[in-house]
């Protein structure tokens, strides 16, 4: 029943949870502070945890795997040299060559056990030979085992001679068996979460029999590759508090601190619905968003992508609006005004509040979740995606296509640098020049003194700088490749088939809603 139940789980699912699980062994003290892994070669669908291999020689810790021996059911591990290479062996499983150095276990040699499933005591369900409970039955160092989530079991049966890993690993936490307490990541959800799930999950339910049985039946867990639908349903919540927020600031909010007010609204639209989001989807959620800072590899791809975003956002504007629709002042989200007397103090504040904040709050839905989300079907559905979201966020028809292009811009840029803060930054940079740089741009379409120079020098730009990132990202991506970085976070996919992967991935009755909203509120808006 385990093995059928480990092979029903789609390829694409498999390697994301592979990833999750190895970054997590990586990160864990039994890792670090080991000086010899003994790790295993996966055959058919067991758990593929060989990127450690690369890990740990990278840490200086040698890597040993077993050859078995069939006359006697034991293991002997070998050390895999960096110039040696693994061959079918025994049962056809991988094995390191004959004449490769023993090890000699320690207090500090971790041992990767491998099984198809394991319980919180430690307990796990093998092939039924022994060998690996023979092996740990003099084993010194530390055994630990790793297991999806959905292959856990609350308990396994047990005879004398089978020992217990004290570690298990599943792609949303860490349990320790020493312990023998229930994993918290494996808990089940209150009934209040329960209810919560299920609500969400009717407003997002599409005609994918299979998620929405893997949704009901699972919705505790957090399976990266098959989640709940979800995400219009965060958006549809970001729209409708936007709204009341507008309401709120037309009602309540007094004019001379509208800056702490449109700081204290933005919180409530954007960061409240991301923590109760992030918490529904679980622990390992977070270690999907890539909050990590960019290189400094990535300082001129992120200055080119700003000179696309400024010259790109103008040339929309004229497209849709006309040479007049480039002035005018700075107003968020249709409701905040930017106004300040020109003071030090006033303007630490309204950079706060008019390029930080909005930047902060809008990057970390509309493309650390929402990406994160949407990738598992295509990088391209991910960026189409988290465009039009954030695109419509903004309730305007004239503005559309300009939201658009910049949701593409920097969506692209999320996936090349890998780093959230790497869009944080340019968005926050975008905002600033659309404070404080409408003057110089004014003063440069005066002193052009034609319509025809001020364009041809604004298309130039574009283009140019859209050359000079393109082959930045080239570069980047190249890097990447020569480091080996795994990029099994997204599916596969040809260009032809981006658009029926998108129209699958966004037709939900949430987001006919936030169409909905969006058509309603820019009508209102005009």
């Amino acid at each position: 029943m385990l093995r059928e139940r480990r092979k029903a789980i789609p390829r694409e699912q498999a390697a994301t949870q592979n990833r999750f699980l190895v970054e997590r062994i990586a990160s864990s003290d039994a890792f670090l502070n080991a000086d010899l892994v003994l790790l295993y070669a996966p055959i058919g669908t067991e758990i593929n945890l060989l990127p450690l291999a690369r890990i740990a020689r990278e840490r200086g810790i040698d890597v040993a795997f077993p050859i078995s021996e069939p006359e006697t059911c034991t293991l002997d591990f070998r050390i895999l040299t960096t110039d040696a290479r693994l061959a079918k062996g025994t049962y056809g499983i991988p094995e390191p060559p004959a004449d490769a150095p023993k090890v000699t276990c320690t207090a500090r040699t971790l041992c990767i056990v491998p099984g198809l499933s394991f319980a919180p005591n430690g307990a796990r369900i093998g092939y039924g030979k022994g060998y690996y409970d023979r092996f740990l039955a003099d084993f010194p160092g530390v055994a630990i085992g790793a297991v999806y989530e959905s292959m856990l079991s609350d308990s396994l049966p047990t005879d004398e001679h089978d020992l217990p890993v004290s570690l298990v690993f599943t792609e949303r936490g860490t349990i320790d068996c020493t312990q023998q307490k229930a994993p918290t990541c494996a808990k089940k959800p209150t009934p209040v979460t329960q209810k919560i799930k299920k609500f969400l999950l009717s407003l997002s339910k599409k005609a994918h029999p299979e998620e929405q049985a893997v949704a009901v039946a699972g919705a505790g867990s957090s399976d990266p590759e098959r989640s709940l639908p979800l995400p219009p349903v965060l958006v549809l919540c970001t729209y409708i508090l936007l709204i009341l927020a507008q309401w709120i600031d037309t009602a309540w909010l007094d004019r001379e601190s509208e800056s702490v007010g449109a700081i204290l609204l933005q919180l409530l639209v954007f960061i409240v619905p991301a923590i109760l989001y992030s918490s529904l989807r679980g622990e390992g959620f977070g270690a999907r968003i890539r909050l990590t800072p960019p290189r400094p590899r990535h300082l001129w791809l992120c200055a080119c992508v700003l000179v696309m975003m400024i010259t790109g956002s103008l040339l929309t504007c004229i497209l849709t609006g006309g040479i007049a629709s480039l002035t005018g002042g700075f107003v968020l989200y249709n409701t905040f005004t930017a106004q300040a007397n020109g003071n030090f103090s006033e303007m630490v504040l309204l950079l706060f509040t008019y390029a930080i904040v909005p930047a902060f709050c809008e990057e970390l839905i509309f493309r650390a979740f929402l990406c994160a989300e949407y990738e598992k079907r295509g990088v391209g559905v991910s960026i189409a995606a988290s465009a039009l979201f954030f695109a419509m966020l903004h309730f305007t028809f004239p503005m559309f296509l300009t939201y658009l292009l910049l949701g593409a811009i920097l969506a692209a840029t999320f996936y090349a640098t890998r780093s959230f803060f790497a869009v944080l930054l340019l968005h926050v940079l975008y905002n600033v020049f659309c404070l404080f740089g409408q003057p110089y741009l004014s003063a440069f379409y005066v002193t052009a003194g034609s319509n025809d120079i001020f364009l041809f020098c604004i298309i130039t730009l574009f283009l140019l700088f859209s050359a000079f990132a393109a082959g930045e990202a080239r570069k980047i991506y190249h890097l990447y490749a020569r480091a080996n970085l795994s990029s099994d976070y997204t599916a596969p996919m040809p260009l032809k088939a981006l658009p029926k992967a998108f129209f699958r991935a966004l037709f939900t009755p949430a987001t006919a809603i936030c169409i909905v909203v969006w058509v309603v509120m820019s009508i209102i808006n005009l």
